[in-house]
């Protein structure tokens, strides 16, 4: 996955409660990322740091195979 998206998405999610599962290229099961921060683009080409309310999160963005979200109108 391309950083832009994924940081578009995680600044969305900045102040909300909002979750964001994130599928890993040879994980099984998904990262879950909550409570978001602060999502700043890291100077690497693919480097993302997550600040959430419990963690200091970097991510390889290259690495992120697929990312899904509850969506919050209800359907």
């Amino acid at each position: 996955m391309e950083r832009g998206p994924l940081i578009r998405i995680l600044k969305d999610m900045e102040g909300t409660e909002m979750e964001l599962d994130l599928l890993i290229s040879g994980q099984n099961d998904p990262f879950e990322i909550r409570n978001v921060e602060k999502a700043v683009e890291l100077h690497s080409s693919h480097g993302v740091s997550i600040r959430t309310r419990q963690n200091q999160i970097w991510i390889d963005a290259s690495l992120v195979a697929a990312a899904y979200q509850v969506r919050s109108d209800g359907h």
